[in-house]
């Protein structure tokens, strides 16, 4: 995903959360939310603002619910692409099984702690 370009914005009325997917340094994905409120300065030209009334309070809570909802479900289908990235991986991989990876004499052992 491109550094400039937010994964989503999500809005409500003149309030908006922008949601944000980078990577750190062991090229792993983190999301991070800028919250801010649209306004129109005195030369007509849109600004941000970090700053809240009372009354947007609501607002900005419900907005950073939908975007933690939001990260959450990436995540999520991101831990299903890796998981079927592994599985697919597995299934080519053509070395044997654990347990075949034993030197012979301790293939018939069962592993420690599985006893009952």
């Amino acid at each position: 995903m491109d550094q400039n370009t937010p994964l989503e914005t999500l809005r409500d009325g003149r309030v908006k959360a922008t949601v944000w997917e980078n990577t750190n340094a062991d090229g792993e994905a983190y999301h991070t939310v800028s919250i801010a409120k649209t306004y129109e300065d005195r030369n007509g030209k849109l600004q941000d603002s970090h700053s809240f009334s009372a009354g947007e309070f609501l607002r900005v809570a419900e907005l950073a619910r939908d975007a933690h909802r939001l990260i959450r479900d990436v995540r999520r289908d991101l831990a299903h692409e890796h998981q079927a990235d592994r599985q697919t991986k597995q299934s080519r991989d053509p070395r044997p099984s654990r347990r075949e990876d034993r030197p012979a004499r301790f293939q018939n052992r069962s592993q420690p702690g599985l006893e009952r």
